[in-house]
Order: C-alpha cells, then sequence, then structure tokens
C-alpha cells in the first residue's frame, strides 16, 4: 500500500498540464481503491467462514463503500478527466 501511495504522491511532483496529473491522480486513487477492495472482500470472506455474519456484514458494508467510491472515479474519468487529458497529450504531439 505504501508503494501504491508513493506512486499517487509523484503526480503532485509531475511536470504536466493540470488535465494530465487529473488524469494519474485519478488512476492512483483507482489503485488504492482496487486494492482495499481485495483486502475488505477477503477479510469478509474469512469472517464468513468463521461464522462471524455481524464482521462479515460491516466488512460488506465497507466493501460496498470502496466499490462505490471506485465507481465514482471511473465515471468522473470517463466523463471528463481523461478526454481532457487525451485532447491535452494529442495537441501536443
Amino acid at each position: 500500500m505504501e508503494g501504491i501511495i508513493a506512486e499517487g504522491a509523484e503526480m503532485f511532483e509531475e511536470e504536466a498540464d493540470s488535465e494530465v496529473k487529473d488524469a494519474g491522480l485519478i488512476s492512483a486513487a483507482q489503485r488504492v481503491e482496487h486494492y482495499e477492495i481485495a483486502g475488505y472482500g477477503t477479510a469478509r470472506t474469512y469472517a464468513e467462514i468463521l461464522g462471524d455474519s455481524e464482521g462479515a456484514q460491516l466488512l460488506q458494508t465497507t466493501l460496498g463503500e470502496e466499490a462505490s467510491t471506485d465507481e465514482k472515479l471511473t465515471k468522473l474519468a470517463k466523463s471528463s478527466i481523461n478526454i481532457q487529458a487525451a485532447k491535452r497529450t494529442s495537441s501536443e504531439q
């Protein structure tokens, strides 16, 4: 996780247009979300196996929140940020 966060932090230091940086930051945020989704999903499954239905439900709630955040980031990236970044990079070539 530290490596994923460090990669995201590097985006702040990059020499790039704001649109390109925004696309990179969304990508970094999604990598964090995917890491968290994997962790919460695994923990939820273990809780189910151990018969901890309350813990499994709490983990499922958190897993749903993480998935929702990932979906929002995807929608934001597809609707504007990545499009603007692509336009910016293609105009520089």
